[in-house]
């Protein structure tokens, strides 16, 4: 289920910082199908699955914020380890 708009239709986003000095910016998949309501805690279980998994050990410092032009933060994590 790939998304083409993810980045408007997504509830979070999590801009992750690598130990190479990169910078990437992910979109939370808050759906379970296609016709489903968005599910804010499958959204940021999805991403932390992505960072603890798929990325371990790459990264230093990820924040997961919410997917607005002023979104707060949701979540921290430094080094695996959750912050905030």
């Amino acid at each position: 289920m790939i998304v083409p708009n993810l980045a408007n239709t997504a509830l979070f986003k999590c801009i992750v910082y690598f130990h190479d000095g990169e910078s990437r910016t992910f979109y939370s998949l808050d759906k379970s199908h296609k016709r489903a309501k968005p599910n804010e805690a499958l959204g940021i279980r999805r991403l932390e699955k992505m960072l603890m998994i798929r990325f371990r050990g790459t990264w230093e410092t990820a924040i997961i914020y919410e997917n607005l032009p002023k979104g707060k933060e949701i979540a921290k994590y430094k080094n695996g380890i959750r912050v905030l």
